[in-house]
């Protein structure tokens, strides 16, 4: 075992990058974090990686992953965006279905959409140990106002993007509609004791799992006629975006509610196939000159 890394070897990067990779992340973004290793290793008063040798064998490993990351890309699962109108659907299915807990799962589902969240930033796998120091808790929670909330903040210990820890605090607020996370947040405490240990649990006193959450989803997606195979957890996260993109919102207010560190949020936003086909109209139009 490792225990203190630093200062860092080549093969010691070319680990950490392949140990990223098979974790699922992107080229870029492994990209991303070899270079929050070596500022590290920079503020620790240690030599800078790259010196005295260009890194051959990181470069090559680096290719690699790039090269894979394509050829599993023609081969991956399509994972379509739960948008504002799917999630509106599942909530009139949730008023006549009869599956227990469903208030448990309509304030995930909502706080997943609204905060941009990762399923696995809110609730763990099955058989997993609830750890308070990183998994979300009771004491993460917090309204501006008891009386009448307008808003929830969520503490998150820690993310897939925050590999020092540092955590985040997110915001959802009130929407005045039907669909809301901040109400949905409340009906679900109305079930839960003011008792320590996982924020969301069901009626049993059992931590919500994701296998537990998708189970749930795929049942509601099939009510309302949607292929289940095509969505997972990270929906709500790409629907997020997706649903703000198409409203308007500007590309720094997107970055910030998913707590990207780069332009990566780009690509969980999926542009509908009749606006595309609208660009081509939007040419014809007459130009400005001059």
């Amino acid at each position: 075992m490792i225990t203190d890394p630093f200062p860092v070897s080549e093969l010691l990067l070319c680990s950490f990058a392949s140990y990223l990779a098979d974790e699922g992340l992107a080229p870029q973004t492994v990209k991303t974090y070899l270079a929050s290793v070596r500022n590290t290793q920079l503020s620790l008063g240690l030599p800078d990686p790259r010196e005295g040798s260009s890194l051959p064998i990181l470069k090559w490993a680096q290719a690699g992953i790039s090269r894979l990351r394509l050829l599993k890309g023609t081969k991956s699962r399509v994972r379509l965006p739960i948008t504002i109108h799917i999630l509106r659907a599942v909530q009139a299915h949730l008023h006549t279905a009869s599956f227990p807990d469903r208030e448990v799962f309509w304030a995930i589902a909502a706080t997943a959409f609204f905060g941009f969240f990762r399923l696995g930033e809110l609730i763990q796998p099955r058989n997993t140990h609830w750890d308070p120091n990183l998994h979300l808790s009771w004491g993460d929670f917090a309204v501006d106002n008891h009386d009448k909330p307008q808003m929830v903040q969520i503490h998150l210990r820690q993310s897939k993007c925050d590999q020092f820890g540092r955590g985040a605090d997110v915001i959802v607020g009130r929407t005045d509609d039907k669909i809301c996370p901040v109400d949905a947040i409340l009906a679900y405490l109305k079930h839960r004791n003011n008792h320590p240990g996982p924020f969301f649990v069901l009626r049993d006193a059992t931590s919500a799992s994701k296998e537990w959450f998708i189970q749930r989803l795929r049942e509601s997606l099939e009510a309302i006629g949607l292929p289940q195979s095509s969505y997972a957890g990270h929906s709500f996260r790409i629907g997020a975006a997706t649903t703000a993109a198409l409203a308007g919102l500007e590309d720094s207010i997107i970055q910030k509610m998913g707590r990207w560190n780069s332009s990566a949020y780009l690509t969980y936003i999926r542009t509908p196939k009749d606006q595309l086909a609208s660009v081509a109209k939007a040419l014809t139009k007459p130009q400005r000159t001059g």
